[in-house]
């Protein structure tokens, strides 16, 4: 089902309401977006895969910064000003 109507009635109380349809879910677009911090991990895939915690290059890598092998998710972290790589391990489900 798609998330806006494509379809009216033609008539003028039907474009009024449907136009109020869109106008209010495009009110809980903007604020999904103002959220996507909170629904969305932020950072880049960069294309090392960390050899340690403390493998960050100064100037180069970026907290949020990410990677994945067949094993581990690798991110990149500020741990009180100082920027550290943490992993998790992947499982089947």
């Amino acid at each position: 089902m798609d998330r806006y109507p494509s379809t009216f009635d033609n008539t003028p109380d039907g474009i009024i309401n449907f136009l109020k349809q869109i106008i209010r879910l495009r009110s809980d677009d903007v604020t999904e977006v103002n959220n996507f911090s909170s629904i969305f991990m932020s950072g880049r895939k960069v294309n090392k895969v960390p050899t340690s915690s403390s493998d960050v290059i100064s100037g180069q890598d970026r907290e949020g910064d990410f990677n994945y092998n067949v094993n581990y998710l690798f991110i990149l972290v500020d741990n009180s000003g100082t920027l550290v790589w943490r992993r998790v391990a992947l499982s089947s489900f």
